[in-house]
């Protein structure tokens, strides 16, 4: 799991965005800033069922990573 964890963090950072398989059920984790004269600024991760589309958002990478260790410990595929 470490190892999955590991590659996760690495493209994730490296491109933005990862997708991975959790027991053969799709997921997504995102980095999420928007900003502008209206608009509040915000800078966060994001981690999205890709099957209901239901988001969580995240502070760090750290806390995204930490939450999936705990909650998606059956990841099957790592895809960048």
């Amino acid at each position: 799991m470490e190892k999955k964890l590991k590659s996760l963090r690495n493209i994730a950072l490296n491109k933005t965005w990862v997708s991975f398989t959790n027991e053969n059920h799709p997921y997504s984790l995102l980095h999420w800033s928007i900003g502008g004269v209206e608009v509040n600024k915000k800078d966060v991760w994001l981690l999205q069922d890709e099957m209901t589309f239901e988001t969580q958002e995240f502070e760090t990478i750290d806390q995204a990573l930490s939450f999936i260790e705990v909650h998606l410990k059956e990841i099957t595929e790592v895809l960048g």
